[in-house]
């Protein structure tokens, strides 16, 4: 008996991450922590006696009850109702759960993950645009279409990027005598 064993295939390497993609995958882990505190924030908030809830969330969010974010918001929950309210949470952290995903495809280096993430940021741009033409005036909301269509064209323009050796990694290797 032998006592000597092949060596195990090495795993196939995974092609090294660019810094636009490290960028992308922060961007996306960021996105991830807003909507999933925003989810939790507002499962919290469907819990609250009603009509009780601007002076909770200032209190919980440590901000005047006068700011105007909590008075628009003391409107919106008066014209819900608490199922409602659930749900919104319930789907905002989902939707921080899909961008945990992405950015975790991206970082795993999947060969897929590109048309992923190009196909969700596609899916949000209609969005974006539909809510600048109800606030012209918040630069913030062309900040976040800007960062999304780089984004779009950035991993489009390198959407193979992760499959450049696929085809090396998969041949058998040589051996040499």
């Amino acid at each position: 008996m032998s006592s000597e064993t092949e060596p195990l295939p090495s795993p196939p390497r995974r092609p090294p991450l660019s810094a636009g993609f490290a960028a992308v995958i922060v961007f996306k882990y960021l996105k991830a922590a807003a909507f999933i505190l925003v989810g939790i924030v507002v499962l919290r908030i469907a819990r609250l006696p009603s009509h009780s809830e601007p002076m909770e969330l200032a209190r919980l969010l440590q901000i005047r009850p006068e700011r105007e974010s909590v008075q628009r918001l003391s409107v919106f929950l008066a014209q819900v109702t608490p199922g409602q309210v659930e749900a919104l949470g319930a789907a905002s952290i989902l939707i921080g759960l899909v961008f945990v995903g992405e950015g975790t495809f991206l970082a795993l280096r999947f060969w897929w993950a590109t048309y992923f993430t190009v196909f969700l940021t596609a899916l949000g741009i209609p969005v974006e645009v539909r809510e600048i033409a109800k606030w012209p005036t918040r630069l913030r909301l062309y900040v976040l279409l800007a960062i999304n269509l780089a984004i779009l064209v950035y991993v489009w323009m390198r959407r193979n990027e992760f499959r450049q050796n696929r085809a090396a990694d998969a041949s058998p290797p040589t051996s040499e005598s």
